[in-house]
This record gives structure tokens, sequence and C-alpha cells, in this order.
């Protein structure tokens, strides 16, 4: 996009007003200072973060001592009005730490937020903390584990959805190997467990800053801010359609929602309101009093423009949009050095494993080298990590909704699954290799969603038909015996994978 045609886009943003009314939340919860990450629940408590000084004599010391953020809740009345705010327990608003953005999960007896402090550079660090609620209290918070929070990073402004067995955690950091300053991030969250964070991507994260998640579970849209998208302001709202690191085009939300100023923290309450926080003027204040955020209400106040209704995809045209589906896998595995064509392994298993010795992958792919080539090689296999291997994962899993959708409709499926292996071995070998990968994932199939694709996978349940074709090893040969190419090379990383077409 040129100069003149990004301008052009930023005028229409300005002038193109959507159908809403904006306005900010009573003294009962803004103050002089900051407030942000307001949500309201369904019982109407409010819940949201300020950060206040002990004496306004400190309002140009935004960080000493005698400055806290805390948890605040209030509700809503029944005649619009608000109770005084109050700060949630000590227990959870230690004064040791800045206390500030959350989220709960559907059922409201889990907490997770973001406690700052200083580092030894006097700048403010977040981790991410979890609290649960045990009867009519909550537990002592515990520091969630170093796969969120990685040392020497930032890891904040939480935000938990819900998907059948697991949770996904969207947050926010600024750990290496992001796309910019801070990135949006995600782990899936099963059995207590969280899994290692995955970037969003390319189309959401940028060279500048992504912050404030909110994912819209319904609609299936993220809504974020970002200093580096297209906006009008410092930091505007945009969304995006889509989930984990698949994204539609990002949009921005246009005015009001967005200004000249930082606009950020947005959040639904139902289908007409939310809330958001913004630091533009508003009432009685000065033009140029725009030190703190305030929170604000919005409202739909006329329907949104209609457009036309696309035709709803039919599950076979579902299906064909995420195939081909191609999954990546380590160095001889499942099961190295075996023989056999069976293994005991799963496919998500593995590729978690992988995904863990990530670090290993892109360290070693640079081994004895130096300098530009080193980067550039070692910035391939971070990308291919990000973009392919994590890629493949996101798309198995909307293959396995769209399969399941496709057999309760009664209609017939068919599948083919190809196994491929690097050249390392002999072809004998990489066969059964190739068929072992192929098996990891029909493991996989048999226990997903409670068992649901197993009789059809046996034939008890006629509908779905799945061929496997072990291919063994891909038709080249490796420069070298050195493993930093044979097997930390992102060739022989793409090597290394099934591949299911319809």
């Amino acid at each position: 996009m040129t100069e003149t045609q990004r301008r052009a886009q930023q005028d229409f943003i300005r002038k193109d007003t959507l159908p809403v009314k904006i306005e900010a939340l009573p003294d009962e919860i803004n103050s002089h200072f900051s407030e942000y990450a307001g949500q309201m629940f369904a019982d109407s408590s409010f819940i949201f973060s300020s950060m206040r000084a002990d004496v306004a004599e400190d309002n140009d010391n935004l960080f000493e001592t005698s400055w806290y953020c805390n948890l605040y809740q209030s509700k809503l009345l029944n005649d619009g009005s608000y109770l005084p705010a109050t700060p949630l327990p000590q227990i959870i608003n230690t004064r040791k730490a800045f206390n500030s953005n959350y989220c709960f999960n559907e059922n409201r007896d889990m907490l997770i937020y973001s406690r700052c402090v200083k580092n030894n550079e006097g700048a403010l660090q977040c981790s991410l903390w979890q609290s649960d609620k045990e009867g009519d209290n909550w537990s002592k918070p515990q520091k969630l584990p170093s796969a969120i929070n990685a040392s020497g990073t930032s890891n904040m402004q939480p935000w938990l959805v819900n998907y059948d067995d697991k949770q996904i955690l969207y947050f926010v950091s600024d750990r290496p190997q992001g796309v910019g300053g801070l990135d949006i991030w995600y782990s899936v969250l099963k059995d207590g467990k969280y899994n290692p964070p995955i970037n969003a991507g390319t189309v959401i994260n940028t060279e500048g800053n992504e912050v404030t998640p909110f994912y819209d579970k319904e609609q299936g849209i993220l809504f974020f801010s970002s200093d580096e998208h297209l906006g009008i302001g410092d930091y505007d709202i945009f969304y995006s359609m889509g989930a984990l690191s698949q994204w539609g085009e990002v949009s921005n939300m246009g005015v009001p929602f967005n200004s000249e100023y930082n606009d950020y923290y947005y959040n639904t309450f139902n289908d007409k309101t939310g809330f958001f926080s913004s630091n533009r003027p508003h009432d009685n204040m000065e033009p140029s009093d725009t030190c703190c955020n305030d929170l604000f209400r919005f409202e739909w106040t006329a329907p949104e423009k209609e457009e036309p209704v696309p035709d709803t995809p039919s599950v076979a045209e579902k299906i064909a949009s995420v195939l081909p589906i191609t999954l990546y896998f380590q160095n001889d595995q499942p099961d190295a050095k075996s023989v056999s064509d069976t293994t005991s392994a799963d496919y998500p298993t593995l590729y978690l494993q992988y995904l863990k010795d990530n670090d290993l992958y892109v360290s070693e792919s640079g081994r004895g080298l130096s300098g530009n080539s080193q980067q550039a090689v070692q910035t391939a296999m971070y990308e291919f990590m990000r973009d392919s291997v994590a890629t493949g994962y996101d798309r198995l899993m909307e293959l396995e909704r769209y399969l399941k959708e496709a057999l309760q409709n009664g209609d017939s499926v068919s599948i083919t699954i190809s196994g491929f292996a690097s050249p390392l071995h002999n072809n004998d070998y990489n066969q059964h290799l190739s068929m072992r990968r192929i098996t990891s994932l029909l493991n996989y199939l048999r226990h997903a969603d409670d068992g649901f694709f197993n009789p059809y996978i046996t034939g008890e349940i006629s509908g779905l038909v799945i061929h496997v074709n072990p291919q063994g090893a891909v038709n080249h040969a490796f420069k070298t015996e050195d493993t930093r190419e044979t097997v930390y090379g992102v060739q022989a990383a793409k090597d290394r994978k099934i591949v299911i077409t319809q």
C-alpha cells in the first residue's frame, strides 16, 4: 500500500462513523487515574483493573512505590447506576506487584491475571498467575509454569476460551522468536497442563505491538488492539475471524470505537453492548488531559449495515477447504529404530513433543555457521515450525470437526493418508517408518471425541473410508552426512510428514 492509499484508507475510517453510542462509565468506576480491562457478567457484577496513587501528588511518577494496581469489583443496579468499586480480596491483590488484566473460565471458578514487578533495569515485567475458587474464597495464586512465563519475558493480558475437553489461553508476550515487540500467543490447556505456546501468526501479529486479545467464541472472532495495523490512533481496535493460527483478513473496528488516542481492551457483554478502555478526552475534561485511561460502555443503536448473506458452505466444501493437510514429525519418530508398521503413539503427543524441542532444532540448524548465514538458516527453521508444523495441527483440528459433521449427516467420506520419510535410511526401513507415522494419526482418530470415529475406522459403521499409502523416502539425496542438514535442516524437516488428501 502506497502512502497515498494509506492516507485515503485512514480518511475513510475516520468518516465512516458506525451507529454506536459511546459513554464513559460514572465516577463509581472511573477515577482521576487509570481504569481498563472492564468486564460485565451475567449477574451484573463488573470487574476491572485500576492503577491509583496513595496520594495525588504522585501523578507524575507513575511507577513510584506509592502507586498500585489492583483488580476491583462493582455491580450494575437496576436504575443504571453502579455500586462504589471495592478491591478484590488481598489474596488476589498483593501489594508486592501490580495486579491487572484478567480473565475467568466459563464457570468463573478459575481466575488468571497479570502480576507485574520491576526488573533489574527498572522496567515492569509481567507474569501470569492463577487462583481457583474454593467455596466462597479464592485460593492462594500460583504462577503459571515456565511454558507460559518464559524467563526474562513479559506475559500478560490473558483470555481463556473453552473448546470441548480443552481450553485455549490467548495471551500477550514479548518472548523471543515472535513477529514484533508484543505478540499474541496461545497455549492449549488440557487436564490442567499448559502446552508450549504458539504464535498466533503473521496475519494477526506485526513488527509492532498487538495487545489485549478478546475472543468471541460465538462469532469465531478475535478482537485485539495494535499500533501497527492500519489505524487512526496510537492503538486501534481490530478484529479477525478464525482461531489459533488460522485467521482471515484483519479489519479496523472504525469510529467511534477508535480515535486518535489509545483504544484497547475491547470486549462484549451481549450482541449489542460491551466495554473498552481509552485515554481519549470526554465529558468536561480538557482536550489535553489524556494521561490516563478510562472505561467506556458502547451500545449499537441501529442495525448494522446489511451485508449479502453468503451461501452456507456444504460439509464437503468445508472438508475440501482444509485439504490437503501436511503433518510433520521429528527425526525417526515415532519409535526410533523400529522396523514395525505399528505404534502406540498418537500424533498430538508427537506434535507437542516436537514443539517442546523447537529451540533444539532452531539451534542445531545453524550449528557451525555464523553471521548472516546462521541467522538465515535458523530463521527459516523457526518460521517452518511456526507456520508449517503448527498450521498443520490447527487444520487437523478443523478436519476432525468437519468429518464428524459429515458422518453425522449420513455422508460418505473417503480420504487418503500418505506417509513419507527423509532419505536417511534404506527404502525398507523408510516404508515401515512411513506406515508408523500414518498409524499415529489413526491412533489419534480412534480416540478423538470420546471414540466417535473408532467404529467407522473398524468398519462397524460404514461411511468413512481411509486409504493408507506409505511411500517411504522422498526422492532426493543430502549433500552431506552432517546431522545439521540431515536431521535439523529445513529440507529434512519437510521430508518427515504425512499428507491427508480427499
